[in-house]
């Protein structure tokens, strides 16, 4: 650590000078990232409210009115205005919190989770910090989760099925109207990971593109997991989870009595965001 700190310039120029070695997203270099560069607009909003937490809405309701403003946007987007839930910082935190969600709705021990083989890494660390059973099903021909793979592994244990609207890999999407089936008759946890897809398939569905159903437009699905610093173009990072109803987003939120003004609870895992 330098005694005496330097000046903007050396620092600014410091930082650039190592930083090269970055890959910057308008360069057309990159084809892999889940990721994207931010709009211009995004940019300046988080730039210009830095110091906003939601983590704290007792001294910034007026952020976390526009945070239930932008989950019924994105509710209206994925066929439910009245979903309720949280922008959260990605993907993994938006699946981590809907596995928690599921395995205190079942209230068993010994909990199993089916996932397509397909599923996303976080769906991994989810399960060994909730200490759920992950069992992967295999996928059909076209890349989906086999259903008939997903029937055969429940039991008794089992608390959630998870399907995927556009995979890490290939940009599949499950067949969540038969899942839904699947949970609605077996009384099982729905959640669906769109956090790649959320923001494309209803666009290409508007296109004329045979799109199937993925959202809340399955009776079964209770939650989903949907990214806006990905096909978004909001600044990274910015995850999104929203619930069916608010008695479901309820389920995993802590009253933080040290908090500020009226408002005292926490629904998710980052408590400053």
């Amino acid at each position: 650590m330098n005694i005496k700190g330097l000046p903007e310039k050396m620092l600014m120029e410091n930082l650039e000078s190592r930083l090269q070695e970055d890959f910057k997203y308008n360069s057309g270099r990159i084809i892999g990232s889940m990721c994207t560069l931010p709009h211009p607009l995004a940019r300046r909003v988080y730039a210009r409210f830095l110091e906003k937490n939601l983590g704290d809405s007792g001294l910034f309701p007026a952020v976390a009115e526009i945070e239930r403003e932008a989950i019924g946007m994105l509710g209206t987007l994925l066929s439910n205005p009245k979903a309720s839930g949280h922008i959260v910082t990605g993907g993994t935190e938006a699946n981590v919190l809907a596995l928690w969600t599921a395995k205190k709705l079942a209230k068993k021990t010994n909990c199993e989770v089916i996932v397509p083989e397909s599923a996303h890494c976080s769906f991994d660390k989810a399960a060994d910090l909730l200490g759920l059973k992950l069992v992967k099903a295999r996928l059909n021909g076209k890349f989906q989760v086999d259903v008939g793979a997903v029937k055969k592994a429940i039991n008794q244990k089992t608390v959630a099925i998870v399907g995927v609207a556009g995979s890490t890999g290939l940009g599949a999407v499950d067949p969540i109207d038969e899942l839904g089936e699947i949970a609605l008759e077996k009384n099982l946890y729905l959640h669906v990971d769109a956090a790649f897809g959320g923001f494309v398939l209803p666009f290409l569905k508007d296109l004329g593109y045979g799109v199937q159903n993925f959202d809340f437009a399955v009776p079964g699905v209770l939650s989903i997991t949907i990214d806006p610093h990905k096909m978004g173009l909001a600044a990274i990072p910015a995850g999104g989870l929203l619930f069916r109803d608010e008695n479901l987003r309820k389920k995993v939120a802590w009253d933080i009595p040290y908090l500020s003004g009226g408002e005292t609870e926490q629904a998710t895992l980052a408590g400053t965001r």
